[in-house]
C-alpha cells in the first residue's frame, strides 16, 4: 500500500473519530440539558409548595384558624366544577389536587407572590449547587402568553433551559414556569469528564496522525536516500572494477607481457583498483556495524609516517589530476594505537576529498604534530572550500558539500565515516575552510 493511500485512510479515520467525538459530546450535552430541565421541574414544584405553605400559614394567622377545611357544601362563589378527567391532569401536573384547591381558596385573599417565590427558588437552587440566573413566569397554558414574570428581565437566549408548565389553579388558566438563563457553566461542569476525555483522545489522535506523517515522510526520504546511495555506490564500484578489468585485459596481451615496464604499471594500477574496491566495501561494512553497535577495533601500534607515505604514493600515482602531496613531520616518531585498516581508510577519504574538490592543480599538505595529550594530523588542500552554511552539516550522513556538482563522484558518507571512526578511537575532528581558498581537516588522536 502506497504512503499516499495510507495518508488518505488515516485522514478519513481521523475525520470519523472527530465526527464521533463531536456527536457524543453533543448527545451528552442534550442529555445533560434535558436532565437539568427535569431538575427545574422538581425545583419549581418544590418552590411553589413552600411558598404555598408560607401563604397558608399567614392566611391561618390572619383568619385566626389552625386549619383550612374545604366545606362539603361550599357557597356558590367558592364552588369549583371540573370534569372527571381533570383529576388525571392534576396528578400528571406534579401538584396535587389538595394543593390546587388550597391555592385557589387562599389566592383570593393572598395571591401568589412572585417575589417571595423568587427568593424561595433561589434558596433551593443554591442548596442544589446550581449557580445560574433564572426567571419565574406565570403563563396562560392555553395561549402561552406570559401574564407576569419575576422582577428579573433577561433577554431570551438559545441556552435557556425552561421547566414544564406547572398548573397552579383548578381552572387551568395559570401555570408557573422556571427558566434557567445561560446555565452553560453548569452544563459544562457536569460534562467535565466527557469533555476532558474527548479533548485528550482528540489530542492523542492528532499527535498520532502527526507522528504517522513524520514516519511516512521519513520513510520516503530514506527510500530516496537509499536509491540515490545505491546508485552512487554502484557507480563508484564500477570505476575500480572497470579499471581492474581493463588492466587484466591488457595484461593478457603478449605485447604487454613482453614489456616489463608496462606490465609493472598495469599490475600497480590493478592493485590500486583492488585496494580502492576493498576500501569502499570495508567502509560500508564498518558504518553498518557501527550503527548496529557491532564494530570492534583491532588495536595495534600504528606508525603514522609509514601510513601516510603509503597513502602519498597511492594518490600521487593514481589520479587524473596533477597532485602534489607534501608531508611535514614535526615528530621523529609518531605512533598511535588503533585499527590500522580503519584509520588508513579514514585518512584516505580526507585525501580523496581534497583531490576531488580541487582544480587540476592539487596541493595537499599533511602535517603531524603533538599538543598535550593529542597527536594532531592536519590535511590541508587548495580546493574549492566549504560554504559557511554547510559547515554544521558536513559530517552528517548522505550530506555533500557540493550536491549539485554532478561531475564530482561521491555518496555523502565519507566525512561521516571519518567522524565515526575517529570518535571510535576516542578522538576528535576539526575543520577550517574558506570558500574558494581550500579546507583544512585536523584529526586529533590520543597517544
Amino acid at each position: 500500500m502506497s504512503p499516499q493511500r495510507i495518508s488518505y485512510i488515516a485522514i478519513t479515520c481521523l475525520f470519523l473519530i472527530f465526527f464521533t467525538q463531536a456527536y457524543l459530546v453533543f448527545d451528552h450535552f442534550q442529555n445533560t440539558r434535558a436532565s437539568l430541565s427535569r431538575e427545574s421541574n422538581a425545583i419549581i414544584e418544590d418552590a411553589f409548595r413552600k411558598e404555598l405553605n408560607q401563604r397558608n400559614t399567614l392566611f391561618k394567622h390572619l383568619a385566626k384558624e389552625d386549619t383550612i377545611t374545604v366545606s362539603a357544601h361550599p357557597k356558590s362563589e367558592n364552588t369549583y366544577k371540573f370534569k372527571t378527567n381533570q383529576e388525571t391532569e392534576k396528578s400528571e401536573n406534579g401538584i396535587g389536587f389538595l394543593d390546587l384547591a388550597i391555592n385557589s381558596y387562599i389566592g383570593k385573599t393572598l395571591p401568589l407572590n412572585l417575589h417571595n417565590l423568587d427568593s424561595v427558588t433561589k434558596t433551593i437552587l443554591e442548596s442544589r449547587n446550581i449557580k445560574s440566573e433564572f426567571i419565574i413566569k406565570i403563563v396562560d397554558p392555553s395561549t402561552g402568553k406570559v401574564l407576569e414574570h419575576s422582577y428579573k428581565k433577561i433577554e431570551s437566549t438559545l441556552l435557556m433551559v425552561p421547566s414544564k408548565l406547572l398548573k397552579i389553579d383548578l381552572d387551568n388558566q395559570k401555570a408557573l414556569q422556571l427558566v434557567l438563563v445561560n446555565p452553560f457553566g453548569l452544563i459544562i461542569k457536569r460534562m467535565g469528564l466527557m469533555l476532558i476525555s474527548s479533548l485528550i483522545f482528540s489530542i492523542i489522535c492528532l499527535l498520532a496522525f502527526r507522528f504517522l506523517l513524520r514516519i511516512l515522510a521519513g520513510q520516503k526520504q530514506l527510500v530516496s536516500f537509499k536509491n540515490e546511495f545505491l546508485a552512487t555506490i554502484a557507480h563508484e564500484l564500477k570505476r575500480p572494477v572497470a579499471s581492474l578489468s581493463f588492466n587484466l585485459d591488457c595484461l593478457s596481451m603478449p605485447s604487454i607481457i613482453a614489456n616489463t615496464v608496462q606490465r609493472e604499471v598495469l599490475v600497480q594500477k590493478s592493485m590500486h583498483a583492488t585496494m580502492e574496491l576493498n576500501a569502499t566495501i570495508n567502509m560500508i561494512v564498518a558504518l553498518a556495524k557501527m550503527e548496529e553497535g557491532l564494530l570492534v577495533l583491532n588495536k595495534e601500534p600504528i606508525d603514522l609516517k609509514d601510513l601516510f607515505e603509503d597513502l602519498k604514493a597511492r594518490f600521487m600515482t593514481d589520479s587524473g589530476k596533477r597532485v602534489v602531496i607534501q608531508t611535514v613531520y614535526e615528530l621523529e616518531e609518531c605512533t598511535v594505537t588503533g585499527d590500522a585498516q580503519l584509520l588508513s581508510q579514514c585518512f584516505a577519504n580526507l585525501i580523496d576529498n581534497a583531490i576531488k574538490y580541487s582544480n587540476k592543480e592539487v596541493l595537499i599538505i599533511i602535517s603531524l604534530q603533538k599538543t598535550g595529550k593529542w597527536i594532531i594530523v592536519s590535511i590541508k588542500d587548495n580546493g574549492y572550500g566549504i560554504a559557511e552554511e554547510k559547515m554544521p552539516v558536513i559530517f552528517d550522513k548522505y550530506t555533500r558539500a557540493n550536491p549539485n556538482d554532478m561531475k564530482i563522484n561521491g555518496y555523502g558518507i565519507g566525512l561521516n565515516y571519518v567522524k565515526t571512526i575517529v570518535e571510535k578511537h576516542k578522538g576528535e575532528v576539526e575543520v577550517k575552510s574558506q570558500l574558494g581558498e581550500g579546507s583544512e581537516f585536523s584529526v586529533l588522536l590520543p597517544e
